[in-house]
């Protein structure tokens, strides 16, 4: 019978625009007098078997295959193009049989599956067909009314819908044709639908005793024999459906929310009451004067979203901000009806009935989430209860949890909350999210508690009372008070700062006097307790004051010359020396000294101080040692201790003497000091030490009093070490000496490489120590300091040559220097010398065998044959690269050469040889110059040289001494 009745199509059924395939299919069906299953079964049978998937249900919906479309075709007798085009699911899937070729049908069930639908209208669909028969079809939000007929077309889960006159409700029918107006004038008319259908639902769900228009409308509309409690659930979206309408119409206003973002001022709403534009159009429109005082202490729900939403986007018009705007979160949706009827039938069953009845979750919410949610509001109920508000910092920790991060996660997800939730965290603290800072709501509840403390706040009066930090915040929020949020203006008004009080108010401020006075007398005890200001530093607290943080401050003024002179000159009745123009270190030091020489009855100083703890015996030798480049004042402060010039040079150790028998050349060449006067123990003889606070010429002013300050630590390190060969992790006072100390070196050999001048500030760090940034490895410059102490103090002296013996470090180095001495630097040579490491001494020292190993090999022999010659055909060795010289690659052989003496800290002999040939073979600047400068040298009169004489006299500041010279001496020169 199925094969006849596919071959034959006996009938000609058309479908309806819109239609649900699987009513399509039961029109089909009743027109042959058979049931829609034993069709399906028929459009799907292939050998005896057919292939329909799913329960067949009075909501259900079917999709059908390649083959059964086809089947359906011949059936109905209308061409695949017509089916189509009228039904929205014809072609929306294609289900899987046991084989591609198998016509097979599958059926989907619930709302959730489907697009929303609806029952035909009957008279409709009688006028279309000619027959009187059951219809379903897809309805969009604005096809629910039929207005020929003047129906309500409802969905009602697990069956085929329901039609529900509207004779007594024409306001509805009246709503449908504003709607389809709103949609024609607006394009976010659909979106606005969906926010406004989430905002009557959830007024709906409010129950408040002020509506009487939709219980009236509900009661219009009941279908005979239906439950009251059931037809609720049903007839929720048509009971709101004009207000629905209304409401969109609002939001989709561009004047309204212009209104709203000038009325909201920058600010994020508090409440709705924040916007009463907003909540008396809607009380207007809806034509309900009580909604605005409902509306207005709203701070939850779909509505409230909106409005945040659309502050936010008034500051950002495009782009996040318009699409966020139509967003509904999943907590403020109206839930499916299938749901909302299902949780009626376990309220109407009860007991042990509706346990067993099963409950789905609503979308936007799960049971992790509610139990996590029930822990972390525990806490909050503990920590509100002991402090009375809810704004916690972001670290709080309550009982373990980490309460402070989960309340900053609870307001971002604010917006998104289902209502429940909202209140509950509401009950505890109304302001528990604000929009503006929390800490504005924390120190608004410290001033709440002052009031409840001690009364009402005299802004006035400058409020008395309050501490400096809490009256200085009220004075601002005074001077603040109109740009503030009006939820903020309200809360001040509580403390009784209104806006006259706060345009009244006067600043919370100490009397500067009282406490200059105040600071004066700590400072005084201080110095009363331990005889100076010297050991102030700047986390000392005396008595509960910062002593240690005022003072700091009043030095810093004195060195930028902003301290007024009745202060320093108070500061200086107390003490003199207060803010010295030497390191505190040095001061404390001294103030120790002093204290160890009282402790042992005062007099004269004894040789050696052997009644001196062991910090001030090292102390005292060490200004013994550089008494020479002490300032004055610390000649004045050790007089006093009884060190003078006379004594401290007799009783000075007789290594510090020892090392002047060969003077130290500085690391600018071999001429020695500027004065030419003779250097003892590796230091110019004449150190002259500059005040603080005096600028220096060619350095950036902003880095001066950085810079001053990092040198007072410097000389504090040296006057103890004797040098500034520091390792980089070195800190003095709290200070990264060692890290500062390798910046300068780094940028001193960067300008040397960019053949820049050495900078002019930089002479005060040579002051100290010559050799603060030796031209080989600084490790090896610390071996020397320590072999030099070491050797001065007598330790490990070799009989023959005087020289430290012995497999410890401090011998394994020195017979290291000894067999590498003739690669070493010039300069490393005569520091050497200075310890009594000569040339005579360290080969007697490494004997003929070792010193095998500083003779060239015969290879570099051959190879520099070809440089002497190639020097004497073109004057110098600045060879390119790719230059050869009679076949031998004379380039790359000179540039493996200059890398590897860039490499090696010392000279090697390799290098000194070639240096004999040409000094500048491999000169500190970029090499290219070099190329630039013998090319000009040899062809003066090109255009290339031309160029390149002005591009170096406009360069001339910059360049280096020794370019200066090279330039002069072919005739090029800054005048001419």
């Amino acid at each position: 019978m199925g094969k006849l009745l596919l071959a034959a199509g006996a009938f000609r059924v058309t479908p309806l625009q819109g239609e649900m395939t699987l009513s399509f299919l039961e029109r089909i069906a009743d027109r042959y007098g058979l049931a829609v299953r034993s069709l399906l079964s028929t459009v799907t049978e292939a050998a005896g078997q057919q292939a329909v998937i799913g329960a067949l249900q009075g909501d259900s919906e079917v999709f059908l295959n390649a083959a059964a479309r086809d089947r359906v075709a011949a059936l109905c007798r209308v061409p695949q193009v017509g089916l189509r085009r009228a039904l929205p699911a014809w072609t929306r899937e294609e289900p899987l049989g046991p084989s591609k070729e198998r016509p097979t049908a599958r059926l989907h069930n619930g709302v959730e599956t489907v697009a929303a639908w609806g029952p035909a209208c009957p008279g409709c669909v009688a006028a279309r067909t000619g027959r009187v028969a059951p219809a379903r079809v897809y309805l969009a939000a604005h096809q629910r009314v039929c207005p020929r007929h003047r129906c309500w077309l409802m969905s009602v889960p697990g069956s085929g819908g329901r039609v529900v006159g509207l004779a007594g409700c024409p306001e509805v029918v009246q709503a449908q044709e504003d709607h389809r107006r709103l949609l024609r004038r607006s394009p976010v008319a659909g979106s606005a639908f969906e926010v406004a259908e989430a905002v009557t639902a959830w007024w709906w769900a409010q129950k408040w005793p002020e509506e009487t228009t939709w219980p009236a409308r509900l009661c219009a509309t009941v279908v005979e024999g239906e439950e009251p409690g059931r037809w609720r659930v049903l007839a929720r979206g048509l009971v709101t459906y004009p207000e629905t309408v209304a409401v969109a119409g609002v939001l989709v206003d561009q004047t309204m929310r212009r209104r709203i973002a000038a009325q909201v001022r920058g600010h994020l709403p508090f409440c709705l009451g924040d916007l009463p534009v907003l909540v008396s159009e809607l009380a207007r429109c809806l034509r309900r004067s009580w909604l605005a005082d409902r509306l207005g202490s709203c701070m939850d729900g779909p509505l409230f979203a909106w409005a945040h939403q659309c502050s936010e986007a008034a500051v950002v018009p495009e782009g996040d901000g318009q699409r966020l705007l139509w967003k509904v979160h999943p907590a403020h949706r109206p839930r499916l009806l299938a749901v909302e009827l299902a949780q009626y039938l376990r309220e109407v069953a009860g007991g042990e009935a509706a346990e067993a009845l099963p409950l789905k979750r609503r979308r936007g919410h799960s049971r992790q989430a509610d139990e996590a949610f029930e822990a972390g509001l525990t806490c909050a109920w503990a920590y509100a209860a002991a402090r009375g508000h809810l704004a916690t910092r972001a670290d709080t920790l309550q009982d373990g949890f980490p309460l402070g991060a989960w309340m900053t996660n609870q307001r971002m997800l604010r917006l998104g909350m289902p209502a429940w939730r909202s209140a509950a965290l509401r009950a505890l603290d109304p302001y528990w999210d604000t929009p503006w800072p929390t800490l504005w709501q924390r120190t608004y509840h410290q001033a709440r508690c002052h009031v409840a403390e001690q009364g009402p706040l005299d802004a006035r009066g400058g409020f008395p009372g309050t501490g400096l930090s809490l009256g200085e915040w009220l004075y601002l929020q005074c001077t603040r008070f109109p740009d503030l949020h009006p939820e903020q203006q309200r809360l001040l008004a509580r403390l009784g700062i209104d806006a006259a009080a706060a345009r009244d108010a006067r600043p919370r401020r100490r009397s500067q006097r009282a406490g200059e006075q105040e600071a004066l007398a700590h400072a005084r005890a201080w110095a009363l307790e331990h005889g100076s200001l010297a050991g102030v530093g700047v986390s000392t607290v005396h008595e509960g004051y910062p002593l240690g943080r005022w003072l700091s401050d009043r030095r810093g003024q004195m060195g930028r010359g902003v301290l007024s002179s009745g202060r320093a000159e108070a500061l200086t009745r107390i003490d003199p020396w207060w803010r010295p123009p030497w390191h505190l270190c040095w001061q404390r030091s001294y103030e120790h000294a002093c204290q160890q020489l009282q402790q042992v009855g005062g007099g004269e100083l004894v040789a050696g101080f052997p009644l001196m703890d062991r910090s001030a015996q090292e102390w005292l030798r060490v200004q013994q040692r550089r008494y020479h480049l002490l300032l004055p004042g610390q000649h004045d402060l050790l007089d006093q201790l009884g060190l003078k010039p006379e004594t401290a040079i007799a009783e000075a150790p007789a290594a510090t003497a020892s090392t002047s028998v060969a003077p130290v050349r500085a690391p600018g060449g071999p001429q020695g000091d500027e004065e030419g006067a003779p250097a003892v123990g590796g230091l110019p003889a004449v150190a002259q030490h500059r005040p603080l606070g005096v600028p220096r010429v060619g350095q950036c002013p902003n880095h001066r009093a950085g810079f001053d300050s990092a040198l007072v630590h410097a000389r504090a390190w040296a006057d103890v070490h004797g040098h500034l060969a520091v390792p980089r992790d070195t800190r003095q006072s709290e200070f990264a000496l060692g890290m500062w100390l390798f910046s300068q070196r780094n940028r001193a050999k960067q300008r040397a490489r960019k053949g820049k001048p050495a900078s002019p500030h930089l002479g005060q760090l040579a002051a100290i120590d010559p050799w603060w940034n030796p031209p080989w490895d600084l490790h090896w410059q610390r071996n020397y300091y320590r072999a030099r102490d070491c050797m001065r103090a007598g330790r490990g002296a070799d009989t023959v040559g005087g020289l430290p013996v012995g497999k410890d470090a401090l011998g394994i180095w020195v017979k290291r220097q000894c067999t590498l001495y003739d690669s070493l630097h010039p300069d490393q040579q005569h520091l050497l010398a200075a310890i009594g490491i000569t040339l005579e001494t360290a080969r007697a020292r490494v004997g003929p065998r070792d010193s095998r190993r500083l003779t060239t090999t015969p290879r570099f022999d051959t190879d520099v044959a070809h440089a002497r010659s190639y020097a004497a055909r073109h004057g110098h060795l600045a060879a390119r690269s790719s230059d050869e010289h009679e076949g031998f690659p004379i380039g790359r052989w000179l540039a493996e050469h200059r890398q590897r003496a860039r490499k090696k800290s010392g000279t090697s002999p390799q290098a000194r040889v070639l240096a004999s040939l040409d000094p500048w073979w491999n000169p500190p600047w970029p090499m290219r110059w070099q190329y630039a400068y013998h090319h000009t040298r040899t062809h003066p009169d090109t255009p290339r040289a031309t160029r390149w004489i002005t591009a170096q006299r406009q360069a001339w500041p910059l360049l280096h001494p020794d370019q200066q010279q090279l330039l002069a001496d072919i005739g090029i020169s800054v005048g001419r």
